[in-house]
């Protein structure tokens, strides 16, 4: 009996191990640049909106980009933000944008030029002291988010240290102060896995180089948000007291599906788009099978996860193959998901009814 428990033992730290060693760590310094804002905020409407849409494209392969609403009179306000916000220096109105948790400026052009300085710098930093790999999977039947996070430190570190898993969706279309009801939001920090918005503990006290941890945690999506317009972010925060110190990030919108326990590819190959998909009247839907599809489904969601309009439901042979969305098949102005799924792979694409 001894002998079957210790062998279930080393079974079981085999079988950690392995899932650890499957999760690659980038050696990376990544920062995060934060905006804080509120929907009835004008300012951030303003010159502000245009400088973060910027950063958006310009810092997003250096750093973690995204905006946070605390004001609960915000139509996006999120719990999460309002506690993480803590641990910045503090400000009393917005728009403010952050570097880590240092005040760069409120959205003018010198505030622009001092961000893309500290991304710079910081990203070309020594070794960092630790980073997180990040592997993320959807259960499209639970509508549930498991995200396995690996912490490794690269160099000797002592402290208090913890890696929190946040949820950003990539683009919302809500109302803004200046910019109106049908504003596109981008990155906008939602929640945050597990009980702690400042993660789980990863190390307390002196951790050599090569120290990890490994953390599996789960998220149940709401109706609202579709797993193709996420990002998972990991932020390491170092505890000092009650203060914390952001040490590196990163995040991925690489979501596998998984469905009966078997995997989708993310990405299928097939070269679909959808053009233009900006849609006054109607638009056209293009993809190239490389092979005959037995089940082939081509759908239009909206934001909230709902079916809005089925267009193609059938076989296909090989080759290429285009249908007609026409802006009546839709329900009103906003943003919408264009999925094409062919036996069991799928490929989501964007478009805005204006």
């Amino acid at each position: 009996m001894k002998k079957t428990i210790y062998l279930l033992l080393i079974l079981g730290f085999a079988a950690t191990n392995v899932q650890a060693q499957n999760i690659t760590v980038p050696k990376t310094q990544r920062g995060v640049v934060t905006k804080l804002a509120a929907t009835w905020c004008p300012f951030c409407g303003a010159e502000a909106w245009d400088a973060y849409k910027k950063m958006v494209d310009d810092l997003s392969t250096k750093s973690l980009v995204m905006v946070a609403h605390r004001s609960t009179s915000s139509r996006l306000y999120s719990a999460t933000a309002e506690k993480i916000l803590n641990a910045y220096e503090p400000v009393f109105y917005q728009p403010y944008f952050f570097f880590n948790t240092k005040v760069i400026g409120e959205g003018d052009a010198k505030t622009s030029t001092e961000m893309q300085k500290q991304v710079d710098n910081f990203a070309v930093a020594a070794t960092p002291t630790a980073q997180t790999g990040l592997v993320v999977n959807y259960n499209t039947t639970k509508r549930e988010l498991e995200v396995s996070a690996k912490t490794e430190f690269f160099k000797t570190a002592t402290g208090e240290f913890y890696t929190g898993i946040y949820l950003i969706e990539k683009s919302v279309i809500a109302q803004q102060s200046n910019r109106g009801s049908m504003a596109n939001h981008l990155n906008v920090l939602r929640s945050h896995f597990g009980t702690s918005e400042f993660g789980f503990e990863v190390g307390n006290g002196t951790m050599s180089s090569g120290f990890f941890k490994v953390t599996t945690t789960k998220y149940t999506l709401p109706a609202t948000i579709l797993p193709e317009n996420v990002i998972i972010a990991s932020i390491i925060w170092q505890k000092n007291g009650n203060a914390y110190t952001m040490v590196n990030s990163n995040w991925t919108d690489q979501v596998k599906s998984v469905t009966v326990g078997v995997r989708e590819n993310q990405e299928l190959k097939a070269g679909f788009n959808v053009a233009p998909n900006v849609i006054s009247s109607q638009a056209v839907l293009n993809f190239n099978l490389p092979k005959a599809g037995k089940q082939v489904l081509v759908q239009a969601y909206n934001v909230q996860g709902q079916v809005v309009a089925t267009i193609f439901r059938g076989s296909l042979p090989a080759g290429k193959h285009q249908f007609q969305l026409n802006r009546q098949q839709l329900n009103s102005k906003g943003l919408y998901f264009v999925r094409l799924q062919v036996d069991g792979q799928f490929a989501t694409r964007q478009a805005v009814v204006q």
